[in-house]
């Protein structure tokens, strides 16, 4: 039997065997992209907090925007009926940036509810038209789309299932698009879609597409480990999903509001999705906020359905809260007044260019970059893909030194991911990578 806890937080995603023996991380306070613990230690958040922090931690013009909303209307929900100016603005605005392409906005308090919501509202769309067999849902490998049942059962991550009785059966899994590990020998990136998709179609014409109501996929891995597509993935996709007449849901959690430098992630890739599943950075970080903005059909089906039952029976307490919602708005003017999407290609591009220079280091094996996301994968020898084992933990270990070092990133085994504010200057990317290649260098010299 486990030990009784010592903490008095059960830290999520969190190595409970190593952090109870290192004692967790406290952050006291954080001015733009720094953050500072409580014995007055100073690191950059290459990470964004988890991925949300967009524009650091000090930003006055949100701060000012959740002050001002506390002291007009602190609490109300967006239920019943009844709603906040603040939501009501927010639904609007957001509509406007969609540019028309979709009708209307769902709120709830998180990625995972947001989620969880669409997946409701996917199989209240199906008992709605007439089509009660079409529950399945298509999600890859290595995907992660939130914590509760539902969307946890979409994960392709295996530790969100080990223990929790998950996935629950309703997915179609299909393969990743991850060039660098999964490639055969001598295949071309087109090759290599051909390959996935072909299978693709396979597990989904085994399941029946007739069955099958969406596929949910995010348009960047993030937690899977920063996975970004090859150009040929997405288009492939989109011709197979509009051949099989499934829709596809883009689950921008990570990717909106600016992370890939467009508003909304599906933009970057020329998707057109059924739905968009957003949180994180639609407040920056500021305020929790969840948002599933649908499109007509999808709409119409929801409405239909609502009117049918006499109710809609699903609904959160916090989503649409007017604080969140105020500040969402005034994240939205920040990104357009600011040009952050000017911003962020310049972010990309010393990224990467500082990034590639880690190549060098042999047990650098890839360097991934889009937008304001970004990985180092490591490899026992890159240039043939070998891995470490597993037991070694080597990325862990690398994020623990680069930590010692003034800098936070995240292992995903052995992939180190970077996603800094969006914020984030030239300078400050150069100190970024010069700290993670020292915590590399450091580790593998301990090794030896």
């Amino acid at each position: 039997m486990a030990e009784l806890a010592t903490e008095p937080i059960v830290y999520s995603f969190t190595d409970h065997r190593v952090y109870r023996e290192e004692s967790p991380l406290v952050i006291a306070e954080g001015e733009g992209i720094r953050i500072r613990d409580t014995a007055g230690k100073e690191y950059i958040d290459a990470l964004s907090g988890l991925w949300h922090a967009n524009l650091g931690f000090s930003d006055a013009e949100l701060i000012e925007a959740a002050t001002s909303a506390y002291r007009r209307l602190p609490a109300f929900p967006c239920a019943l009926g009844r709603g906040s100016v603040e939501a009501e603005a927010l639904g609007h605005e957001l509509l406007a940036a969609a540019e028309g392409r979709f009708s209307s906005v769902y709120f709830a308090a998180s990625g995972s509810e947001a989620v969880e919501s669409v997946l409701k509202f996917l199989w209240l769309a199906s008992n709605a038209d007439g089509t009660p067999d079409r529950k399945l849902v298509v999600t890859r490998d290595s995907g992660f789309h939130g914590t509760t049942l539902g969307a946890a059962s979409l994960a392709g991550i295996p530790n969100q299932h080990a223990g929790f009785d998950l996935p629950l059966p309703f997915t179609v899994r299909v393969p990743r698009a991850h060039y660098y590990r999964d490639h055969l020998d001598g295949e071309s990136r087109a090759e290599y879609v051909d390959r996935i998709v072909r299978t693709t179609r396979g597990r989904i014409e085994e399941a029946g597409p007739e069955n099958v109501a969406a596929m949910v996929a995010e348009p960047v891995m993030a937690a899977g480990g920063v996975l970004v597509p090859p150009e040929e993935y997405w288009p492939a996709m989109d011709r197979l999903l509009t051949d099989l007449g499934i829709p596809l849901v883009a689950d921008e959690v990570v990717c909106g509001f600016g992370r890939l430098g467009p508003l909304f992630g599906h933009r970057r890739f020329g998707l057109r999705p059924a739905a968009v599943t957003v949180a994180k950075g639609i407040t920056a970080g500021y305020a929790p906020l969840g948002a599933v903005l649908l499109g007509p059909d999808l709409t119409r089906s929801v409405a239909g359905a609502a009117e049918s039952y006499g109710v809609l029976g699903h609904g959160s307490t916090f989503g649409g809260h007017p604080v969140a919602a105020a500040v969402a708005r005034a994240h939205l003017r920040a990104l357009a007044e600011r040009g952050i999407e000017a911003r962020v290609a310049a972010l990309e591009a010393s990224l990467r260019a500082c990034l590639e220079g880690l190549l060098e280091l042999p047990v650098v094996g890839e360097v991934r970059c889009v937008g304001g996301l970004a990985a180092v994968e490591l490899m026992a020898d890159g240039a043939s893909r070998r891995p470490f084992d597993p037991e070694r933990r080597i990325g862990r270990r690398v994020a623990r030194k680069a930590r010692e070092l003034g800098l936070i990133v995240r292992d995903l085994g052995d992939v180190l991911a970077l996603c800094p504010p969006l914020i984030t200057d030239a300078g400050d990317v150069a100190e970024i990578v010069s700290r993670l290649r020292a915590a590399i260098t450091a580790t593998l010299k301990e090794e030896t």
